[in-house]
């Protein structure tokens, strides 16, 4: 990881502070503490004191839908107006992106910071296509809570979408408190579920392992378990399943806060419960590629993300949970996201180089043959 700042650069640190401050409507500086140098990692040609990253480029990982409108309109522009560069969007999927950075080569990234979920971007991490975050260019790590940051700053989980247990409050009498309340005989036949075209079934397999054998890996137990929950409705995607429990082909669902807090503002009628014996998460994993031919105005990108005002956005349009512990959740946003800095200790996290040394692929496998019977 290159860790050197020109001195030639030095001098535009704090330039670059001041003007990210502007970017994010006061608040928290995300340049703080050394922000970021310009052109320091090549390509910067153009650069000046006001703008000090003009005429460099960025590409940048993003969903399609909300989360794209969302970067383009909202974080984007005010970036982009305040560092002079252009942030180009490579919208698509984690495990489509993880494919692509491994067929161009560490040296050749055909992207700069990759957002994206942790079960794709672990093995892509492990074998050094990412590199480490220097405090002195993102120095909002700093503000990240402790169980976010990845082992030396290589990567950061910036945003969180926690699986818990929702259910439809006019369908079930009798809520759940627990995983383990899932196999309750109310709720046969209620239950939704991801299917294996989705990242969270493995999760959905190895956190049965954790609640009835004490250990994730034990998935003989976990099918066991999943047999005996059978029947239940399989979904591919996360919108489906919000569609099922709007029309109410299922009262019961593992399905993640923020798509929850937003069917909640619709005036659907749901609940979500953080079990009593823990909950796992969707993470959004924020990494600056190695190969990157321009790590400062990544770094800068990166730190802007991690920033109280930029944050609080997030949590405010999109119910995420926030990396930065400074960002207030309070009021009605305090019902909408139920898993906030206070109580990030009940989340489960899983050891993804034993998932992607194979034990996914048996996952999957198992999931097709004994529960999908496919």
């Amino acid at each position: 990881m290159a860790r050197r700042v020109l001195r030639a650069a030095f001098g535009l640190a704090l330039v670059l502070s001041l003007a990210l401050l502007g970017a994010c409507g006061g608040g928290t500086n995300p340049g703080a503490s050394g922000g970021t140098a310009g052109g320091a990692s090549g390509g910067g040609a153009g650069g000046s004191e006001a703008k000090p990253f003009a005429g460099q480029t960025l590409v940048v990982t993003s969903y399609s839908g909300s989360w794209e409108d969302f970067m383009k309109n909202t974080i984007i522009p005010p970036f982009e107006e305040e560092t002079g560069a252009t942030v180009q969007l490579a919208v698509g999927l984690t495990s489509e992106w993880m494919a692509k950075l491994r067929a161009a080569g560490k040296d050749n990234p055909p992207y700069d910071v990759v957002i994206g979920n942790e079960t794709y971007i672990s093995g892509t991490r492990a074998d050094g296509f990412f590199t480490n975050l220097p405090l002195d260019k993102v120095p909002n790590l700093e503000k990240v809570a402790p169980q976010l940051r990845n082992k030396d700053d290589n990567g950061v989980l910036g945003l969180l979408n926690p699986l818990g247990i929702v259910y439809r409050t006019d369908l079930v009498n009798d809520p759940p408190t627990s995983w383990k309340d899932l196999w309750k005989p109310a709720y046969k036949g209620q239950i939704c579920l991801y299917s294996a075209k989705n990242s969270a079934m493995p999760m959905v397999v190895m956190n049965t392992a954790r609640v009835f054998a004490g250990d994730p890996k034990d998935i003989d137990t976990a099918f066991e378990k999943l047999k005996e929950l059978k029947p239940f409705k399989m979904a591919d995607f996360t919108g489906d399943i919000q569609q099922l429990l709007t029309l109410g082909e299922c009262s019961v669902a593992v399905l993640d806060s923020p798509t929850w807090a937003q069917m909640y503002k619709k005036g659907v009628k749901v609940a979500y419960v953080v079990p009593s014996d823990g909950l796992f998460t969707f993470e959004q994993d924020m990494n600056v590629t190695s190969g990157s031919k321009v790590k400062d105005l990544a770094f800068a990108f990166i730190n802007y993300m991690l920033s109280t005002p930029v944050q609080t956005k997030w949590a405010e349009n999109f119910y995420a949970t926030p990396a930065n512990v400074d960002v207030p959740i309070t009021g009605e946003l305090a019902t909408l996201i139920p898993v906030t800095k206070d109580n990030l200790d009940q989340i489960h996290w899983w050891d993804w180089n034993w998932v992607n040394s194979g034990a996914k692929q048996t996952i999957i496998d198992r999931w097709n043959k004994e529960i999908a019977g496919q």
